[in-house]
């Protein structure tokens, strides 16, 4: 009889990770990527949810809303923001860094 509420309270557990999407992509300055930026994507509830870039400019973060987010890269001490949407399932988004007068902008790619 003990085991019933574990094996409830592990099947809602699942069930609430199954509702967060993952937003994945690269990013990349010209043909060359972005390594070790920092990414945050902010949800529409203003819960950021901090990433980073690896050696080949890839980036993947979970969020646990859906809906239209923002993110924003670090680059070169300045930061380029852009739009994303967060679904159940996991989406990509891939990005270009743009030098935008004195800073940089981010641009679909």
């Amino acid at each position: 009889m003990k085991a019933i509420p574990l094996v409830l309270l592990a099947l809602l557990s699942l069930a609430t990770s199954a509702w967060a999407g993952e937003i994945y992509g690269a990013i990349k300055e010209g043909s060359q990527p972005v390594k070790k930026a920092l990414v945050e994507i902010k949800a529409p509830n203003n819960k950021a949810y901090p990433g980073s870039t690896d050696d080949l400019g890839n980036y993947r973060i979970i969020v646990e809303e859906t809906g239209k987010c923002t993110i924003t890269v670090q680059f070169n001490g300045q930061s380029a923001q852009g739009e994303v949407q967060s679904y159940p399932t996991p989406v990509r988004f891939n990005w270009l860094v743009e030098k935008s007068g004195s800073g940089y902008s981010l641009k679909p790619q």
